[in-house]
């Protein structure tokens, strides 16, 4: 999501999201915590309203420092889990708190068996490829790197937004390395798929980029990231 986590709009992508799939959601609001607790125990509140009013299990997973993260009782929350959603914050702050923890390990299994990773600004940005560690020292993760969870891919979000600084669009896809391919995410709008194929949702675009030629889509249209540098794959994409 570019923006608007628990908000009614979401509602439609995160239940395509879940259809077929039982296990309660674990809100991390953990992008949050580096503003303190007030604000990390604001969007943890409003997380459990979100998924209460849609009538879903939701559980608070209290991570707000990388010590909460590598405590058990905190990654066994993600057990059984159909969805795992990150909210927004700080990018850096939440890949530094979770890569390489419990937590992180829980989430990687929780994947292998079928759960949804989600997240909105912040926690969306972390899905991005990775930085390239002989190039990088320590986790980082910002404008155009994350941690890998979709290898080939950089995400962009409030990508509308960003049309009010002049250039800043430019120079953050300038960022992304030769050949990969760049998603950006206009505020309230989403992409649900598996990595590869994707439908969007919500009321804005996503703009997909990708050796130099760039797509946009709206809600119900469907694209691909191919898994590779080569050429494009054909526009639009259909099932």
């Amino acid at each position: 999501m570019g923006s608007g986590e628990f908000e009614p709009w979401s509602e439609e992508v995160e239940r395509a999201a879940l259809e077929g799939r039982g296990g309660h959601v674990a809100v991390l609001p953990t992008a949050s915590s580096a503003e303190g607790d007030d604000v990390f125990e604001r969007w943890g509140r409003q997380g459990l309203e979100h998924y209460g009013s849609m009538g879903m299990d939701a559980r608070l997973v209290d991570v707000r420092t990388r010590a909460d993260a590598e405590r058990e009782d905190r990654a066994q929350q993600l057990d059984g889990a159909a969805m795992m959603f990150f909210s927004g914050g700080k990018p850096q702050h939440l890949a530094a708190t979770i890569h390489g923890t419990r937590l992180w390990q829980a989430l990687e299994r929780a994947l292998e068996s079928g759960a949804v990773f989600a997240g909105c600004s912040a926690g969306a940005l972390i899905a991005s490829q990775g930085r390239d560690e002989r190039r990088s020292r320590g986790v980082r993760t910002g404008w155009t790197f994350g941690l890998g969870l979709v290898p080939h891919v950089s995400f962009g979000m409030h990508w509308d937004k960003l049309k009010v600084f002049p250039g800043m669009r430019t120079l953050v896809m300038s960022r992304i390395p030769k050949g990969w391919w760049f998603v950006g995410l206009d505020e309230r709008t989403a992409i649900l798929g598996d990595g590869v194929s994707w439908e969007v949702f919500g009321i804005g675009e996503a703009m997909v980029r990708q050796v130099g030629r760039t797509s946009t889509y709206r809600a119900g249209e469907r694209f691909e990231t191919g898994p590779d540098r080569g050429p494009p794959l054909p526009y639009p994409w259909q099932p």
